[in-house]
């Protein structure tokens, strides 16, 4: 029977078996680092430049990364071949709150990884159903729209596509035309490889148009005097070396930022709970199996949770369920969580290769802009992509009412870097959209609707007068 079911669903290999030999165990567990890896290592390089300091490695980030889905498949009692890589949800946040609140993002990213168990565990108890009446589509899109757009300011400076003014105020040591020839190329690098790009290129195009920009720069680096394109020292200089993930030390912090943080930064869980729940439908969908109800989305959350909480504690971005893995599954039909757990050693490995980490480093600025514009606009319409999938109705006015409040409040505090100051703390554009959207979805009327008919209603009336 279940030889049949292998059959007709056409996996290579089940969750719990093992690849036939280790070459090709190897080969399998590489393209997931592949997968992973261009989005892993940005996340960090992208929160430092929202800082304008160094919040975390890209070393932390593929540790954590490891570590984090080693932690999921325990818990998970190996059932579900899902990979956990560096969050996209929490980047803006944590690198635009970590310059006023320090280290106490991380406890923030602990509070995160509770959430989640907190709902794993009210899930059990109450069931699914819930989660969508608290976080519904119509609140959950607009934010993730927020989180992209936010940022997206960051990514165009980088890109050097700003004013003079604005140019003239990072400081940079190259000119402004330099780096919007380097972004603009490693943007259509990206483009390019990501729609005409066959086999594995089709997989990692971040990671060749970053590759396509670095050697561009190096080139340009190298031949224009005086350029200061990129700091060289860091790969040549061994002393400046990290040949280990850099931990935090997270009692070196002020208890007064602690709470603000966790406002700014936790709540966003939400939104990742969302995606979690989202990518362990689509690989039950590619398997054939039901992850819902074995070994359950309560369990699966809760590993994820477990896993978050690890990264806040040593100090790094918060993880969450990899689609980019899932699509490989899809790819291969290869369903092996052993598969899934080699690939999490090889990430653990590598983040303690100081040259992997001094290279990474290395970035240029407007490389990073160029695929920043693109990430953070990937992001952004996933939001519209969420609504138009679940068949979002805006012909309803308690929709557009609710979708309309949480992006204004969310994208303009968001964009202009401000928030609400209450008391002692400050509540960010992003927290208090959240806040809002949830508030109004659970006290407005669900007969506020059809807003749009009734105003033809309306003109009808008027014409039968007339």
């Amino acid at each position: 029977m279940e030889e049949a079911k292998i059959k007709d669903i056409g996996l290579v290999l089940e969750p719990r078996e093992k690849p036939k030999s280790y070459a090709q165990w190897f080969i399998f567990a590489i393209q997931h680092v592949f997968a992973m890896f261009g989005s892993t290592v940005l996340v960090p390089i992208i929160i430092n430049s929202l800082a304008k300091e160094t919040v975390m490695t890209s070393s932390m980030a593929l540790f954590c990364s490891g570590v984090g889905t080693l932690i999921y498949i325990v818990l998970t009692k190996a059932k579900v071949p899902m990979y956990l890589g560096s969050s996209f949800a929490y980047m803006s946040a944590i690198g635009l709150n970590y310059p006023a609140y320090g280290n106490s993002v991380f406890v923030a990213v602990m509070v995160a990884g509770l959430i989640y168990i907190l709902f794993g565990i009210l899930v059990y108890y109450l069931g699914t159903e819930f989660i969508e009446k608290i976080f519904p589509v119509i609140v959950i899109g607009p934010l993730i729209m927020i989180i992209g757009l936010s940022a997206a300011p960051s990514a165009l400076t980088n890109a050097g596509i700003v004013s003079a003014d604005a140019w003239a105020a990072t400081k940079k040591t190259y000119p402004q035309w330099l780096a919007a020839i380097i972004a603009i190329f490693t943007f259509m690098v990206t483009v390019i490889v990501t729609l005409k790009a066959k086999g594995i290129a089709k997989v990692v195009p971040v990671i060749i148009g970053i590759a396509a920009g670095f050697i561009l720069s190096l080139i340009i680096h190298f031949s224009m005097k005086d350029s200061n394109l990129m700091d060289i020292s860091k790969i040549t200089d061994v002393k400046q070396w990290e040949w280990y993930p850099s931990f935090k030390r997270l009692w070196k912090q002020e208890a007064k930022n602690i709470f603000p943080s966790i406002l700014a930064i936790s709540p966003l869980a939400i939104i990742a709970m969302a995606e979690h729940i989202g990518d362990h439908i689509a690989m039950g969908y590619i398997t054939k199996k039901d992850f819902v109800k074995d070994p359950g989305i309560h369990r699966t959350l809760i590993a994820d949770g477990v896993s978050i909480v690890f990264d806040g504690l040593v100090g790094g971005p918060p993880n969450t369920t990899y689609g980019e893995n899932t699509a490989i599954v899809g790819m291969t039909k290869v369903a092996s969580v052993w598969v899934i757990g080699t690939a999490a050693v090889i990430a653990i490995l590598l983040s303690f290769i100081a040259p992997v980490n001094q290279t990474i480093a290395m970035l240029p600025d407007p490389a990073m802009g160029g695929v920043g514009m693109i990430m953070f606009g990937f992001i952004s319409i996933n939001g519209v992509r969420i609504m138009i999938t679940n068949k979002t109705d805006f012909m309803n006015m308690r929709n557009v009412f609710i979708s309309a409040t949480v992006l204004v409040i969310g994208l303009v505090l968001s964009v202009l870097g401000q928030g609400i100051d209450i008391g002692w703390f400050n509540l960010p554009g992003l927290g208090l959209a959240a806040f809002t959207g949830i508030i109004l979805n659970l006290i407005l009327p669900h007969d506020l609707n059809q807003g749009f008919v009734k105003i033809e209603w309306i003109k009808s009336k008027l014409k039968r007068r007339k």
